[in-house]
């Protein structure tokens, strides 16, 4: 049970850069600027006396930079009572915000980052899952424990999808500078979950094989000229790169399929039969899919088929490829 003292506080007495206790990083408060504007400050921001008599934040900086903006010198607030511990203090600031919604990925991870330290390890899964509101799973856990060691704007990408969560992940281990790299990559392609996965892979590879740092791949000529072509949309620019770096990172596989594409046109096969090689060209068996509604096109693709056989290009394909 908490105890507090209603109190109007100078702003000018409150220290806005103590975020101790804030979890969210959202500064975003246009919305509630109007609000407080028309109707005032319904809710009371939460406030604690520290030694230097400063206050600072536990539940409410949202609030507080609103009034900031509309030229407020003074705020009323509610002033907790008594010397508190951290551990409280946070949890009161946690469950301030669950009151009014769930809490997204971020502000789960900067909350394990920040009780973490409170709590004993023999029951911490089970004390933070129910604290922040994720599920009771280790492996839920090691992910979300490892979002709030990436920069800020990274965070901030992940709740506006511009890097999927797993792919957040995935750059944990990377320095700042290297993480910072892919994130900006990402800012200018649209790739799925899957693919940007598949891009960290690659770079990291091509990186440890060539005794690169990520970043460096990543700021190479060939990236950063697909990258600047304005007349390339998204989707196109994300298809090159990808390209690129799959063949930097697999030379013989590029020149393989590039090979196996030229031959395949020259068997001339139309879009109702396809020719598929095997997985990275390493002697498995080739795979022909046909598409017929009818025995007048079953005839039809057996003629293609037949065609096909003909073709000195199909021998070409089946020789091992050099």
């Amino acid at each position: 049970m908490f105890n507090y003292a209603d109190k109007v506080i100078s702003i000018s007495a409150i220290d806005t850069k103590d975020d101790t206790c804030r979890l969210s990083l959202r500064t975003d408060s246009d919305a509630l600027v109007a609000s407080i504007r028309d109707i005032g400050l319904i809710n009371p921001p939460i406030l604690r006396q520290r030694q230097d008599l400063k206050y600072q934040i536990v539940c409410g900086f949202r609030r507080i930079k609103a009034c900031q903006s509309l030229g407020w010198h003074e705020i009323r607030a509610r002033v907790l009572l008594g010397d508190l511990p951290e551990l409280d203090l946070l949890k009161l600031a946690i469950l301030d915000n669950r009151s009014h919604r769930p809490l997204n990925v971020i502000e789960q991870a900067r909350g394990i980052e920040k009780l973490s330290a409170h709590i004993p390890s023999r029951n911490r899964l089970e004390v933070l899952a129910s604290v922040l509101g994720f599920p009771p799973n280790q492996k839920v856990f090691g992910k979300l424990s490892k979002l709030c060691r990436l920069p800020e704007s990274i965070q901030a990408g992940v709740l506006d999808e511009t890097i999927t969560f797993e792919a957040a992940v995935d750059l944990h281990e990377l320095s700042p500078e290297d993480a910072l790299s892919f994130f900006d990559l990402f800012k200018g392609l649209k790739l799925s979950q899957n693919k940007q996965r598949e891009v960290i892979t690659l770079v990291q590879e091509i990186a440890i094989r060539e005794d690169l740092q990520p970043g460096h791949v990543l700021q190479s000529k060939e990236i950063r000229t697909i990258m600047d072509q304005p007349e390339l949309n998204q989707n196109e620019k994300g298809l090159k790169v990808r390209a690129y770096l799959k063949q930097r990172r697999f030379p013989m596989l590029a020149k393989a399929e590039e090979w196996f594409s030229k031959e395949r046109k020259a068997l001339k096969l139309n879009e109702h039969v396809h020719l598929t090689p095997p997985p990275y060209f390493e002697g498995g068996p080739y795979t022909i899919r046909m598409t017929f509604k009818s025995m007048k096109d079953f005839d039809e693709r057996c003629k293609t088929l037949d065609a096909m056989a003909k073709n000195p290009a199909l021998r070409r394909l089946l020789e091992p490829f050099k």
